[in-house]
């Protein structure tokens, strides 16, 4: 019983590919697919080791197929994938595991207007609010609506989304009542514009607002999250400023006032060498001060820490991996293109605590650690790539606190991963 719902959607999407395949006139069809294993060696990963720990080794691999099909204004897409480590079911016995990572629909209204609406990824500036976490091989998706206006290069998103567990008419035999127990947001509404600011700027004002339910009362508590993104391009450098602000109220009902900020300057010394240099604020809670009525941890929301914060994946999820303290980042980033289809990458992370931490009645030193990132980027071909990378933390008995495991020991982390994304059919008639 447990094959059944598989085997009906292997059907139903062979079905779709047959009938796909035979198309009126004006229409697109494109089927792709994505393989993506990835060799991991965990000696420090996420935490340092702790002592008399041993080192962890697997392959975990995502297997996607896409489907899109495009006629008379509406475009389909349909996106199923299979996320596992290799060897973690027998051989013999067959356990369902496909699940629905994207499936919408995007109506063009007219030649500005679009709707999309159903399961899909979010990914806007560089995605440290609103992320697709790719990284993370099943990635990240909501189910809501969005509306596009799209003028030029001036852009207008409004997103809306409001979740349920489930049809609670065949979970308690009543249609009254919106009790949502998942650990998610209730509902998200969202609004991101996008644009250019003279020849050499572009700017980005995002907006968004989480209901999130507390289980024990089942009251509903907002969290309103700011932001303004702007990057500025000349010819020896460019530069980046990303100020965010968050008010509202956490899930038990404390008042929120949390600040963000980063900004960045990049030059290129050298036609093959691009170097950034950087700084990123989280703000947190003083743990010396019990009586601050405010709650002052900001929270990424559903953004990227892995693109952000360094491989080894520290800091990933705030204010958690910081025990509500915020963060401090200052980071040193080097590109060098060694041919057209080569690149190898050195970056430093330095991690320090924003505010005070109190343990065992004492006041931690605030500097954490730092990081050290190196990762090479092959291109194979037009739809492969290798990546291999080799991070090392060098952490602090500060850091043993927040985040674990101890600072005697060598924390690294090795992989390698390779990409195969081909296009495994692609039509257009009319």
């Amino acid at each position: 019983m447990t094959q059944e719902p598989n085997i009906r959607l292997s059907g139903a999407i062979l079905s779709l590919i047959l009938l796909l395949s035979w198309q009126p006139a004006q229409a697109q069809f494109t089927l792709s697919g994505e393989l993506r294993p990835r060799l991991e060696y965990r000696e420090g990963y996420r935490r340092m080791p702790a002592e008399n720990e041993k080192p962890a080794a697997f392959v975990y691999q995502r297997s996607r197929l896409n489907l899109e099909y495009s006629q008379d204004r509406i475009t389909t897409h349909l996106s199923v994938q299979n996320v596992r480590a290799w060897g973690q079911d027998p051989q013999k016995v067959h356990l369902p595991s496909i699940d629905i990572h994207q499936a919408w629909f995007e109506l063009q209204v007219n030649e500005k207007l679009f709707a999309k609406a159903g399961r899909q990824e979010l990914k806007y500036d560089n995605q440290r609010f609103l992320s697709v976490n790719n990284w993370a091989q099943p990635a990240q998706k909501h189910d809501m609506l969005l509306l596009k206006y799209h003028h030029q290069s001036t852009r207008l998103h409004l997103g809306s989304a409001f979740n349920q567990s489930g049809d609670l008419i065949n979970q308690n035999m009543s249609n009254f009542g919106t009790q949502y127990p998942v650990n998610n947001y209730k509902y998200m509404n969202f609004l991101w514009f996008h644009t250019p600011v003279q020849q050499k700027g572009k700017i980005s004002l995002l907006a968004i607002a989480e209901g999130k339910e507390n289980q024990n009362s089942g009251n509903l508590f907002i969290r309103g999250t700011w932001s303004v993104y702007s990057t500025w391009e000349f010819s020896r450098f460019n530069f980046m400023v990303n100020p965010g602000f968050q008010h509202g109220k956490t899930i038990n009902g404390q008042d929120i006032e949390a600040y963000y900020f980063r900004s960045d300057i990049s030059l290129q010394p050298l036609s093959a060498w691009k170097t950034t240099l950087g700084l990123e604020y989280f703000s947190g809670n003083d743990f010396s001060d019990p009586g601050d009525p405010k709650y002052r941890a900001f929270d990424s929301t559903h953004g990227s820490g892995h693109a952000h914060n360094g491989s080894l994946d520290y800091f990933t999820n705030f204010p958690s991996h910081t025990r509500g303290a915020g963060l401090v980042n200052p980071y040193f980033m080097n590109r060098f293109a060694i041919n057209n289809e080569t690149n190898f990458n050195i970056d430093f992370h330095v991690f320090a605590l924003a505010n005070k931490y109190m343990h065992n009645q004492q006041i931690i030193d605030k500097y954490l650690g730092t990081e050290v990132d190196l990762t090479l980027n092959y291109a194979f071909n037009g739809f492969t790539r290798i990546q291999m990378g080799y991070s090392m933390m060098f952490g602090t008995e500060s850091m043993g606190i927040i985040r674990g495991g101890s600072p005697d020991r060598w924390a690294h982390w090795a992989f390698v991963m390779v990409t195969v994304q081909p296009v495994f059919f692609r039509s257009t008639s009319g």
